[in-house]
């Protein structure tokens, strides 16, 4: 038999002062389940690697677990990460009832279940006749979209110019005043106005767009989709063309995150239903092919 290697457990606590209801929540999740089990608290240490106290500081609210020991518990436990997280990991409370009901679900029911989601998933969601251009800043997204729309007779919108004309002020200082979430509420509620109001139009997606699951994925719904890409390179220079120098203060870093952007981005930009390369044709002969392939998604001839 291989001897399971016992995990040093740290006793890391949180002062009284400092307890929070997320803690509680959490520790109150790890006994029930424990419980239901009829699991003791020396078996789920031996079995997940945990010392007796540490988990006695779990339970009460007091204890600090990382993400390895919540997975382990969750081993132990037989459980997914999430039934043992505060609302299950989720923002908000519905959330997280359909993500606990689905976990739930026999298999022949989630199978079931999964082939309704792909048959239904647009529902409420006409593409009509807009196009949505996604991609990293440098992409070609405004400069190539402005062209192109010129040359069908769409209008052309570019979502950051949007938001920072609704919100009054530029996107630097709503994102610091108001961080993320309230951006994401200024780009939902540009869109929805966008698509209310436009059957046909060429759209300039800002590249972070991503970042907002359920706002991209409403987009991809709404919208038919071209992922503009380029070179890391390309991406750059055109950067600093635009005007901001902050790459060249130390170019091998701001390379190495651009790098790093794109690779955690890509999967999400692949969603898009076509892919189109800026970096491999002159800036004419690129406005000429993605006119051709905008007019082929929306069958204009």
């Amino acid at each position: 038999m291989k001897r399971r290697v016992r995990r040093r457990s740290r006793t890391k606590t949180l002062p009284d002062s400092e307890r929070s209801d997320t803690g509680k929540e959490l520790g109150n999740r790890v006994r029930a389940a424990r419980a239901r089990i009829g699991m003791t608290r020396k078996q789920l240490g031996k079995s997940s690697g945990t010392s007796e106290r540490y988990l006695a500081h779990i339970e009460s609210g007091t204890g600090n677990p990382s993400l390895s020991v919540l997975t382990a518990l969750a081993e132990a436990l037989d459980l997914a990460v999430a039934e043992l997280m505060p609302a299950g990991g989720e923002r908000d409370a519905r959330t997280a009832r359909l993500g606990a009901a689905i976990r739930q679900l026999q298999l022949d029911r989630l199978t079931a279940l999964e082939t309704w989601l792909n048959e239904n998933i647009n529902v409420g969601g006409s593409r009509a006749r807009r196009v949505v251009l996604v991609g990293l800043r440098g992409a070609g997204k405004s400069t190539l979209g402005k062209e192109v729309a010129a040359r069908i007779g769409f209008p052309f919108f570019e979502i950051s110019k949007q938001v920072e004309g609704l919100y009054g002020g530029a996107m630097r200082l709503l994102i610091e005043l108001g961080g993320q979430a309230t951006l994401h509420r200024y780009e939902a509620e540009i869109w929805e106005n966008i698509v209310a109001n436009n059957e046909r139009a060429i759209i300039a997606a800002p590249g972070g767009i991503v970042a907002d699951g359920p706002l991209y994925s409403r987009v991809l719904e709404t919208a038919h989709s071209i992922w503009l890409r380029a070179t890391p390179e390309d991406h750059m220079e055109r950067v600093i063309q635009q005007g901001d120098l902050r790459p060249m203060a130390d170019n091998k870093a701001a390379m190495d995150d651009l790098r790093s952007i794109l690779n955690a981005r890509a999967g999400e930009y692949r969603r898009a239903e076509v892919a189109f390369d800026t970096s491999q044709h002159e800036f004419e002969r690129s406005i000429d092919l993605l006119e051709q392939q905008i007019r082929e998604l929306l069958h204009l001839f």
